[in-house]
């Protein structure tokens, strides 16, 4: 492992950085929320999630690296905030899709930012998958809302 990191190490450590925020988020979120039916969708995203994660990790080691851990205190404060706001509003259960919702379309956005970062076949694949992901789980954010 180097010192300075290449190209293609860079832009991997940003996917996995935001698919391991995204993985938390979801089971805070799961652990927050009161309906079963969220509870239970929440986690089956989360591990749809942890195993993207875990395939981008795999892709960080074989580039001998080590794949960076996301900040644990920005975390917390996110959830902080987002339980917060959640506790004050009429429809827990509505502001809390909302909240995995909006995360979603930033994801989507960060990941569209990201998409020319490396032109590694590798990172190309997990991005792209990530990106299908983010799709999949934004109509179905939509779809439970209603």
């Amino acid at each position: 492992m180097g010192i300075l990191r290449s190209e293609q190490q860079v832009a991997l450590q940003g996917l996995y950085r935001l698919a391991q925020e995204s993985v938390d988020h979801y089971r805070d979120s799961a652990e927050f929320v009161e309906d079963t039916t969220l509870t239970q969708l929440f986690t089956r995203i989360a591990d749809q999630r942890e195993s993207l994660a875990g395939s981008v990790a795999q892709a960080i080691r074989a580039t001998d690296d080590l794949p960076a851990a996301p900040d644990a205190d920005r975390e917390t404060g996110e959830q902080l905030i987002h339980r917060l706001h959640a506790w004050f509003t009429a429809d827990q259960t509505q502001d809390v899709l909302q909240q995995r919702l909006q995360a979603e379309e930033e994801l989507a956005m960060a990941l569209t930012q990201s998409r020319d970062e490396s032109s590694d076949p590798t990172y190309r694949q997990l991005h792209q998958q990530f990106v299908e992901q983010v799709t999949d789980v934004t109509q179905t954010l939509r779809q439970a809302m209603t």
